[in-house]
């Protein structure tokens, strides 16, 4: 079967194209030319260029069996661009892959998703998960827990708040979550698209280790130190100092948002095994650091 990603250039994309390209002949999409290579070293055949509209889309989706869409996220800087990234972007493929004849599609979302929210992330959400539940096709919701790994936005949020002189927690510090490791998750899209027969519902993803903001610090800054605790403004303020650059509240919300399984669990519907979160920072940071040392080369 063929399978196409979009947003294939994140941490998930890159975890999840060389589970796929096993077995499947895997398309991605992605916007950014210099993250082709790293996507074609993974077994991709890589499509560059906006496709914000469904007919372009449409046309690299022919022969696609399975679409996994994972465009998206709360790093935008308006609730329009917000609107857009998440539901819009869900519209369009959804509309592209019933035009090019697509069976399948998977869409990761997150925890408290729903189109009733207060909150513009979750709402958004809320509302790309019922453009999939209604569309008709074969479909799959994974709803995600934070997830762990390089280049991830809560990990390096998480990373980048534990590196400052007292740590800083995003929020009260008591936020209830169970990070899920990036591979994780990606083994739960491809078991998703690999799946015989029709597939309809919705499910929840998350680590087998329950933990707060506060523990979180505690494994990435060592236990002892007192945190900071940072919300709303100041907290968006001061994590666009320590990203080099602008994000909107709508990072702070994610960061802060609930962050446990509010679904049918995914792990045991597909059959996977749960990385312990220890094991699964250990291995972001691994990978951090032998990114920068590639790069320092």
């Amino acid at each position: 079967m063929t399978v196409m990603v979009t947003g294939a250039s994140g941490p998930v994309g890159h975890a999840l194209v060389p589970l796929l390209a096993r077995r499947d002949e895997v398309r991605a999409a992605i916007r950014d030319p210099a993250a082709a290579e790293p996507l074609r070293a993974l077994g991709a055949k890589v499509t560059l260029g906006r496709l914000d509209e469904a007919e372009d889309l449409a046309e690299v989706l022919r022969g696609v069996f399975t679409l996994v869409h994972l465009v998206g996220g709360p790093d935008q800087p308006d609730d329009h661009a917000l609107f857009d990234a998440n539901h819009g972007s869900t519209v369009r493929a959804v509309a592209a892959a019933r035009e090019a004849g697509v069976k399948r599609i998977v869409l990761v979302s997150v925890p408290a998703a729903s189109p009733e929210s207060a909150v513009p992330f979750l709402r958004a959400k809320g509302l790309a998960e019922e453009v999939v539940a209604t569309s008709g096709l074969q479909y799959a919701v994974i709803r995600s827990a934070p997830a762990v790994g390089a280049g991830s936005l809560w990990f390096v949020a998480m990373v980048a708040g534990a590196l400052q002189a007292p740590p800083i927690a995003w929020g009260s510090g008591r936020r209830s979550v169970a990070p899920v490791a990036v591979g994780d998750l990606a083994a739960a899209i491809a078991v998703a698209d690999d799946l015989d027969g029709d597939l309809a519902g919705t499910w929840a993803l998350e680590g087998p280790d329950i933990v707060t903001t506060d523990d979180v610090l505690a494994v990435l800054a060592g236990p002892g130190a007192a945190a900071e605790h940072l919300e709303g403004e100041a907290a968006r303020s001061r994590l666009s100092i320590l990203l080099g650059r602008q994000v909107s509240m709508h990072v702070i919300d994610a960061l802060t948002a609930p962050g446990r399984a509010d679904a049918p669990d995914a792990a045991e519907r597909f059959g996977l095994s749960s990385t312990p979160f220890g094991e699964a920072v250990r291995a972001a940071l691994a990978s951090v650091a032998t990114a920068g040392a590639r790069r320092g080369r």
